[in-house]
């Protein structure tokens, strides 16, 4: 895991955050009722006069393990990428 980022359980649903900042990156979790977990992460593009949040879905996976590697994958991906930073 990379160290800017840390995990904190809330209830059935696991919060990916920026150490630095508190904000929330991403989750995983269980899907309702079902033995799948999922996965997400949280982007925010700002321009001049308002920010845009978007929600990406990482997909459904076997485990919470592999739902919680998939969002930290995403997120040392983007932090190698200097386009969007």
């Amino acid at each position: 895991m990379n160290s800017q980022y840390d995990w904190k359980s809330v209830s059935d649903k696991y919060y990916y955050y920026k150490v630095s900042t508190g904000k929330v990156v991403g989750q995983a979790g269980k899907v309702a009722l079902q033995e799948l977990f999922f996965a997400t992460v949280y982007q925010k593009e700002s321009t001049a006069r308002y920010a845009i949040h978007e929600e990406i879905q990482l997909g459904h996976f076997i485990s919470l393990e592999f739902a919680k590697q998939a969002v930290e994958h995403f997120w040392e991906v983007q932090d190698r990428t200097l386009i969007g930073n």
